[in-house]
């Protein structure tokens, strides 16, 4: 997992600044002229989703129709049962910041030839007011959820490789430990050997000695005498060379730690370094969720 992607997930958190949710009221520009609005700032998202998002709020309220260009968003006749039985006209304008990922919006309530003012209607205002700071609440809250699950996701995938890292950790140590045992058993071979060689080496001198003494004897006693002194012959180098490969073999041992080892060690530097990773990404939920929090 790339560092950069730590570093993405920390801006898109921090992008989305998490802060109260404020709602100032003014007069704003509609196509209806100056009228009287409710604003507030979208967090984290872009122009096209606050007004996909907004849109469907709308629909939510009974209305006769919902639509919106570039520049405006107009409800026509949304009912808001908690106003009463009469409908209202809802326009919005929304003004987006790439650069910091906010969307200011505007909106207008038209009670029919009056625009809504909390100096006015203060029930009506409050009201549409709790509108406008839900639907920004849970949009802003909406975008930093999408940055904890997928903060979440990265520290899961690190802390999985960090597990296949011990396992494998454990796995080269086994082979070290299995291939030391070897070596030891190989060793107490090669006594073994050295040992039978010694006393076979003494049976051939006095076989030596015997073949000696048959020389001039009857043919079948020399060829008695002299068989079993090659076949004596014969064991020593099968043992010689039985040593030679328990060498081999420990020499083969010996490359097989040092290879194990040297991925002990390796494994072990990318152990510390995914740990680092992990506890970086840790803070990067944490400061997600805070972000998360602190919005309301």
């Amino acid at each position: 997992m790339k560092t950069s992607v730590f570093f993405i997930l920390a801006l898109t958190s921090m992008s989305a600044v998490a802060q109260k949710v404020v709602l100032r009221e003014g007069s704003q520009k509609f196509s209806t002229g100056s009228q009287n609005a409710i604003s507030t700032t979208i967090y984290g998202s872009s122009k096209n989703d606050v007004q996909n998002k907004w849109k469907s709020t709308l629909k939510n309220f009974k209305n006769e129709k919902v639509k919106s260009d570039k520049h405006e968003m107009f409800g026509d006749n949304v009912l808001i049962t908690d106003f009463g039985n009469n409908p209202v006209d809802i326009y919005t304008t929304f003004e987006e910041n790439k650069k910091e990922m906010t969307v200011e919006m505007h909106v207008a309530f038209d009670l029919g030839g009056a625009y809504l003012k909390s100096s006015e209607q203060r029930d009506k205002y409050s009201i549409a007011e709790k509108i406008v700071k839900d639907f920004a609440v849970k949009t802003t809250k909406d975008v930093l959820m999408v940055n904890v699950k997928d903060a979440e996701k990265v520290q899961g995938k690190l802390e999985n490789d960090q597990k296949g890292l011990e396992k494998e950790n454990k796995g080269l140590q086994s082979d070290a430990a299995s291939n030391q045992d070897k070596i030891t058993a190989a060793q107490r071979d090669i006594i073994t050997k050295n040992a039978d060689l010694a006393k076979k080496k003494t049976e051939i001198e006095v076989q030596e000695k015997v073949v000696g003494a048959s020389t001039g004897a009857v043919s079948e006693q020399a060829k008695s005498s002299q068989k079993i002194h090659e076949k004596l012959l014969k064991q020593e180098k099968s043992l010689q060379k039985d040593v030679e490969k328990l060498n081999s073999n420990i020499d083969s041992y010996n490359a097989k730690i040092k290879k194990a080892q040297g991925g002990i060690k390796k494994n072990e530097a990318e152990q510390e370094k995914k740990k680092q990773a992990i506890d970086a990404q840790k803070k990067v939920v944490d400061d997600a969720k805070a972000a998360l929090n602190k919005v309301d």
